[in-house]
C-alpha cells in the first residue's frame, strides 16, 4: 500500500515522548549479524590507526569506499588517516558526488544548476586536483569558502549558491580539512566548467562565520575548534535549530546525530521549507524557519535526462518531524527498517517496495558505519514533535513515455513543457494527498498541473 510520506533525506525526525529516556536507536534487531544495517568498516587502510579510537573505522570505511584510487605517496601515517577520513565524510556523510560528479569523472564537475526561471544558472565544480582544470584553492581558502560563501572564481557575481555552504560551515575545522585532503590525494581529470550565470541577483560576495550558532530558537556559542578528528558532540549541541528537548536517553549518540544531520549530512537543505523567496529555505537573517524544520514540500523537478532513467519527474520532499504526519509517526517505524530503507535505497515495507524520491542520496549515506547512522536516527526521534506545517507530503510524480508505464486506469500526460517533463495521471483520489507531487484531485481523478503552478514553479 502506497505511503503518503517519501523518505527523501537521510535526516530522519520522529516524534518521541518528552519524558521518555529510553534510547530508540537501540533496535536489538538491527545489531544481529547479517541484519541490514549493521556496518562494519573493514576496508584495508595503509598505515596504522587505533582501532579503538573514533577515527579509526570511518577512516578505514573511507578507502574502502572511494570510488577512486587515492594516493598515499610520502604521506605521514596521521596524513593517511585524514585523508581516509576525509573520504568518509565526502562518500558518506556529505555526498558530494551528486553534484559535482559526472559524464567527465568522479568529482569533475560540469552539472548544471538552475537557480530560478530567469536564465540564472550555476555549475558543479571540478573539484578533483587537476592543475589547469581543476580546484585551484588552499586549504585556508576551502575552509573559507565553506564558512563564508566566498566564491574564489575569478568575475564571479556573488556567493556560492546551491552549493550547500550554508550548513557545511558549522562543520569543524577538522572535518573540513581532512575533505581537502581527500580531495588533493584523487586523480585529477580535465574538465572545463563553463561559467555560472549569477550576474543580476545581487548576492553579496560572501557572509561573515562568527563563533555563534544563531540560526534556530536558541544561540548557542560554538565550542573551542582546535582542528583535531574527532565526534565533534559539543558541537552538535550546540547547532542543534530547536529547543533543548527533555528526555534524552544517550547523550552523545544524540549529540553526534545532530552533528551529522545539521552540518555535513545538511538535512534541512531539503526537508526545510522557508519564506517565500527565501535562498535555500531560510529567510533574509538567515535563519531556519524552525516551526517547518525536517516537515517537508519543498519540490524538486528531476533532472529531464534522468526522467526515463528513475522514472520519476518531480518529488516532494516527506514530512519527517510532524507530530501526526510525520515518517517515524507511521506504525512499525523502527531504527532496523530505518537502515533496511537506507541500505536498500527503497520503502522495503511497501508492496511492492518503491525506489526512494529524487535526489536522495541513499547509495551515498548506506555507506555510514553503524554507529553513525543509529546517531542520526536517535537525534531525530529525540526532537520535539512538529505540529505547524504537519500536514502529508506527495509520493513523487511518475514520468512515462506512453501509456504502458502507468498503472491500470492511469494514462499519460505529456508536457507542454519539456523539463518539467511527461507523467502518470488519473488514478481515483478523495484529496489531494492522494495525488503525486503538484497534482491535484479533480472529479476524484489526479490531474497534472498547470505548467506555471505555485507548486512547480516555487516548490512549495
Amino acid at each position: 500500500m502506497r505511503r503518503f510520506h517519501v523518505l527523501a533525506l537521510i535526516g530522519i525526525a520522529a516524534a518521541a515522548a518528552c519524558t521518555s529516556s529510553s534510547d530508540p536507536g537501540a533496535d536489538p534487531a538491527a545489531t544481529l549479524a547479517g541484519a541490514p544495517g549493521t556496518r562494519t568498516a573493514h576496508g584495508d587502510m595503509p598505515g596504522t590507526c587505533n582501532p579503538d579510537h573514533y577515527v579509526c573505522p570511518r577512516a578505514a570505511r573511507g578507502f574502502e569506499i572511494s570510488p577512486v584510487p587515492i594516493d598515499t605517496h610520502g604521506k605521514s601515517n596521521d596524513e593517511i588517516v585524514q585523508i581516509g577520513y576525509g573520504s568518509y565524510l565526502v562518500n558518506a556523510s556529505s555526498a558530494c558526488g551528486g553534484c559535482h560528479s559526472g559524464p567527465a569523472g568522479f568529482l569533475a564537475g560540469g552539472s548544471p544548476f538552475a537557480i530560478d526561471h530567469d536564465g540564472h544558472f550555476v555549475f558543479g565544480r571540478n573539484l578533483t586536483p587537476d592543475p589547469t582544470t581543476g580546484m585551484k584553492l588552499t586549504e585556508d581558502q576551502f575552509v573559507e569558502a565553506l564558512r563564508t560563501g566566498r566564491d574564489f572564481n575569478p568575475g564571479s557575481a556573488g556567493m556560492l549558491v546551491v552549493m550547500p555552504w550554508l550548513f557545511f560551515r558549522w562543520a569543524s575545522d577538522g572535518d573540513l580539512r581532512a575533505i581537502y585532503a581527500y580531495l588533493r590525494a584523487i586523480p585529477p581529470a580535465s574538465n572545463a566548467v563553463p561559467p555560472d550565470h549569477k550576474l543580476g541577483l545581487g548576492l553579496p560576495p560572501a557572509i561573515s562565520f562568527s563563533g555563534t550558532y544563531d540560526e534556530g530558537d536558541v544561540a548557542r556559542v560554538l565550542p573551542p575548534d582546535d582542528g583535531s578528528l574527532g565526534p565533534n558532540l559539543e558541537r552538535g549541541r550546540a547547532i542543534q535549530p530547536l529547543a533543548e528537548p527533555c528526555g534524552v536517553g544517550n547523550r552523545a549518540r544524540f549529540e553526534r546525530g545532530s552533528y551529522l544531520a545539521n552540518s555535513l549530512g545538511t538535512c534541512a537543505e531539503c526537508h526545510t521549507q522557508g519564506l517565500p523567496g527565501a535562498p535555500l529555505g531560510r529567510d533574509h537573517a538567515l535563519r531556519l524557519v524552525t516551526a517547518h524544520y525536517l516537515t517537508g514540500g519543498t519540490v524538486f523537478i528531476v533532472p529531464p535526462p534522468l526522467q526515463p532513467v528513475i522514472h520519476q519527474n518531480r518529488t516532494m520532499a516527506a514530512n519527517l518531524r510532524g507530530a501526526e504526519h510525520g515518517f517515524f509517526h507511521e506504525p512499525g517505524v523502527n531504527y532496523h527498517l530505518f537502515a533496511q530503507i537506507i541500505d536498500t535505497q527503497s520503502h522495503v515495507d511497501e508492496d511492492p517496495p518503491r525506489p526512494l524520491g529524487f535526489p536522495m542520496p541513499a547509495s551515498s549515506f548506506r555507506n555510514l558505519v553503524d554507529e553513525d547512522l543509529r546517531a542520526i536516527f536517535s537525534y531525530m526521534t529525540y526532537l520535539t514533535p512538529a505540529l505547524v506545517s504537519d500536514v502529508p507530503r506527495q509520493d513523487y510524480a511518475r514520468w512515462c513515455g506512453g501509456d504502458a508505464d502507468c498503472e491500470a486506469g492511469e494514462t499519460c500526460h505529456v508536457a507542454a513543457d519539456p523539463t518539467i517533463g511527461n507523467e502518470c495521471v488519473g488514478r481515483a483520489c478523495e484529496i489531494d494527498a492522494d495525488c503525486d507531487t503538484c497534482q491535484t484531485c479533480s472529479a476524484r481523478s489526479c490531474a497534472a498541473p498547470a505548467p506555471d503552478s505555485a507548486c512547480v514553479l516555487s516548490g512549495a
